[in-house]
Order: C-alpha cells, then structure tokens, then sequence
C-alpha cells in the first residue's frame, strides 16, 4: 500500500473538507482528504493533547479510510513529539488483505512530516507503545487504512514533546517569523529541515505545511512580481505559496498566488511561465499568474517541499519580476537578539539594523513555549537606517524556572509581526538577603547585607518552582532590626523562592530556598 512521492493525490476525487475537532487539545484521525489529497488535517504544532482514531474516544474506527494521514510537530525548539498509547485494538486481518502482516485495517507511524517520511510502526497487532521522532523537524505522522468490513476500538495515544538534539532549533526561515528578507533581484540556493516550530500557511489551495522556507518580499516599484523555483533535483516536489500585500506573520489570510499541483509531474515551478490562474489544485499545471505589485507592498512567499528528500536537497529561487525589490523597506530589520542573566534578572537585548514606521515592540514570555503573556514594551525608533539598541529587563521573572521569550514588533499601522523564539535557563537568584538556615526544615530568618536592608512596608512571598504563590504576608521592619523570621513547617520538601518586594518603591530582591 505505499505509494510513491505522486501519492498526494487521493485516488478518489472527492473534494468533502474533513472537520477537525482541537478542543481541548483532543485530536481525531480524519478519514477524508483534503482537495483530492491524502493530507487529512492541517499540521498541528504544539507539545500535549490527546489522539485518537476516527471514532474518538470509546468507539470503533470508521470503515473505509484509505491512507489518510495527519501530522503532529513541537512548538518548542530542541524537542520531539512522542505519542504514547495508552490504548490499542485492531486486530483485524486476512490472507488477503495487503497490508503488513495481512492487516486489513492498519496504522504507520512515520518519522518526519510528509507522508512517505521512513516507518517507526506499520502493523494493527501489537500496540506501538511509545514512539519518539526522530528526525530534524521533530514531526510524526500518522496514516491509517481501514476496509468496509470488520473495524475495532483503535486507539488512544497521549500526545508531548521530548528534549530531542537532532529536533529543531526554532528561529530558522522554516517559520515565517523568521523570514528571509529579498534585498532585490538574487538567487537564493536554500532547503529546509521541516515544517518549522509554528503551524501557519494552511489555507487556500496549502493544506499542509512540510518542507517550508519563508521570504519577507518588499516591493520597492511598481511592477510585476514573479519567481521560479528550479529543484536541484528534479524528481522532487515543491509549491509556491505567496500571502499578502501588507500581511503579518500571526494573520496571514488566503493566499494570493497558490499552487498545489503535483498531476503535471515534478520540475519548475512558481509565478509566471504564461500563466494566468492565481490559484490551482493538485491537477494543475505548476504555475499560477505574477501578481501586479505595487511600491510599498510587502509579501510573504512559502516556498513547501513534499517529498521525503526536498528538504535536503533544495532548489534555487530566481526572481523573473519587473518590481525592484529592497529589504531595507522592511519594517524592522533585526540583527541581534539574545537572552542574558545580569545579577539574577532575565535580560533581552536586541539590535535592529534598520526600521520603517515602527512603533514597538511588546516583550512576550512563557513557561513553555505554548501559552504567552505581554510583560512589557518599548517604543521603536519609528524610521531610520541607523542600528538601535533595545535591552529589557524581567523586573518578576518566573522563580526557580527556565522561560521562552520573544518579541512582537508592531508597525504605526498596526501589522504585527513575532521574533523568533528564545529559550532561557533559570537565573541564579539575585542576592540582598541570606536565608539562615538552608536547607531548612521548620523556620528561618531573612539576613540582609550591611547596606541593604530595606524599609518601609514590605511583602513577603514564597514560589514554588509552577509559579505559584504558596504563602504571602506583609511585614515592616521595626528600628534597629535587620532580620524577617519565615515559618516553612507546612511546606513539602522542594526547592522555592523567596521573594520580597518593598511596597514603595517596587524593588524586589529573591533568594533560593531547599527544604529537604
């Protein structure tokens, strides 16, 4: 039942839009493909969730899938997705029948995000218990076939991500925060380890993401935009994609130019040869229109891979248009970024080389590259094409626990666009007191330095290593007196922080705790 890297057209032409169900991070298998494919969803990017077959949770599978597949990718650099099943039933087989071991109904767990990406699992007898990625993308994929007759309770998989040093590094032009900017007419020779750590570009003719290199296009005068992407190989597959005008990375919208076809053979590609439609499916003919550009428009182009070498291999990409294209027209041109401890507190620094209307940037953190909050902001420059400088400090850095950060620029027009991500250790906790004992089993005392105690109402807080604030009391030192006592009979063994803040001015001091 393998099929070739062609197979992405699904032998039967229905064109029915399988409905995905993401809540509560639950995931089913589909059983239809999208756009007369085998691609059953769009990619999933994220590190928990639950998976199962196609009749969910306390049902049979569905009869008569036929190969349908469906991808699962980290969201955090430096890791992998492993699917751990918990649940596993289809034992359904016939001398007949041509799937592994005579299987019937039978599910592959394939190491990477396409559909022809090397088996970790094929068979329906024995459950594949823990399956690890273990490719540069970090990506599983899962196909599935079932026949119209017999069908069992399938499966139910746990869904999360892994420390994984072959995984992806997160901030590389697989994810379109982290497009390379076309600076004019030049031929770029690039490939792609994966589909990147972030899911975007499904929609319009894309219905999945595999093998992506992203370009941040600016227009610079009127006239025609228009590329070829030339395989090294040519027995590879590759689609342009292009999203815009004035579009930003976290609200692409439909693309503008799409092709998604793979019946005309593989070879060149792109925007232009003659072509006159502006989007096309799999039984296209590989080209769709030049789009008429005007100054000041900017563009995102996603360059998708689909066969299992691609992503090595590469292809060159030569612009045909007659717009001049200038990258120093971009918004913000970043050429540093970086995460540092300075005397205990999570430092960003940043450099942009150049800016175009920029109004900001809001600092985002999170505990684990999923869910983020705004911590702060600075203003941008707004326009220039001198370097700027930018540092920020984390004055209430999560205690005792390692965090990502990243930015998210904002343009006076209000397009947003997001940096890559950056990992960040736990920062040694900043001094100005010792805690006397420690370890400590039931009490003790906040010692402060010679020149350092505080005054004024004060607030006392211990963290435990989620975030969460255990116990609070406020206190005010009395004349002559430089030590706080701190009860810690009621705490569970663990490591905690103590954080004090002075009410009146905001300072805040930390010190690490262990209770054995």
């Amino acid at each position: 039942m393998e099929r070739s890297v062609r197979s992405r057209i699904l032998l039967s032409t229905a064109c029915t839009l399988h409905v995905v169900y993401a809540a509560a991070q639950v995931y089913l298998h589909p059983t239809v493909g999208m756009q007369s494919t085998y691609t059953g969803a769009c990619m999933v990017t994220g590190c928990s969730g639950t998976y199962y077959d196609s009749g969910g949770n306390g049902a049979n599978y569905l009869d008569n899938t036929n190969s349908i597949f469906r991808t699962f990718c980290p969201s955090t650099p430096g890791t992998c997705v492993r699917a751990t099943f918990t649940q596993f039933s289809m034992n359904d087989r016939f001398w007949l029948c041509p799937g592994p071991a005579n299987c019937c109904d039978y599910l592959q767990i394939l190491n990477g995000p396409v559909q022809n990406s090397p088996a970790l699992y094929s068979g329906c007898q024995v459950s594949p218990g823990v399956v690890t990625a273990n490719n540069p993308s970090g990506c599983l994929t899962f196909r599935f076939t079932s026949d119209g007759t017999i069908n069992y309770p399938g499966w139910t998989a746990t869904l999360s991500c892994v420390a994984c040093a072959i995984g992806p590094t997160g901030n590389t032009n697989s994810d379109c925060i982290a497009s390379t900017p076309v600076c004019g007419d030049q031929t770029f020779s690039d490939a792609s380890p994966g589909p990147g750590i972030t899911a975007e570009g499904c929609a319009g003719c894309v219905v999945s993401e595999n093998y992506t290199n992203w370009y941040e296009v600016m227009v610079q005068s009127n006239g025609t935009l228009s590329f070829t992407i030339n395989p090294n190989n040519n027995a590879d597959d590759f689609d342009p994609v292009v999203f815009g005008p004035n579009v930003g990375c976290g609200a692409l919208g439909t693309p503008v130019r799409c092709s998604y076809a793979i019946g005309a053979g593989n070879g060149n590609t792109g925007l232009g040869n003659g072509a006159s439609d502006t989007s096309e499916d799999v039984f296209g003919d590989q080209w769709v229109s030049p789009i008429n550009a005007l100054a000041g428009q900017r563009y995102f182009v996603m360059v998708n891979g689909w066969s299992p070498n691609s992503g090595t291999n590469g292809f060159l990409l030569d612009w045909t248009g007659t717009a001049s294209l200038d990258c120093t027209l971009l918004p913000v041109e970043l050429m540093d970024l970086r995460a540092e401890c300075e005397a205990g507190t999570p430092v960003l620094k940043w450099i942009t080389a150049t800016e175009q209307a920029n109004a900001g940037f809001h600092i985002e953190r999170s505990p684990d590259g999923v869910l983020w909050e705004d911590i702060g902001w600075m203003h941008g420059a707004g326009s220039t094409q001198r370097p700027v400088s930018y540092r920020f400090e984390d004055k209430d850095p999560m205690p005792l626990r390692p965090a990502y950060y990243r930015l998210r620029q904002v343009d006076v027009n209000g397009i947003e666009e997001r940096s890559g991500t950056l990992f960040m250790k736990a920062c040694e906790v900043a001094g100005g007191f010792r805690l006397v004992p420690n370890p400590v089993e039931d009490r003790t005392e906040m010692i402060f330095d010679t020149d350092g105690t505080p005054t004024g109402m004060l607030e006392i807080m211990i963290v435990d290593a989620l975030g969460r604030t255990l116990s609070q009391f406020s206190t005010e030192l009395a004349a002559g007196h430089s030590t706080i006592p701190i009860q810690v009979k009621s705490l569970p063994s663990g490591a905690y922080a103590v954080v004090l803040r002075q009410l009146s001015d905001g300072r805040t001091l930390r010190s690490r705790l262990v209770k054995p």
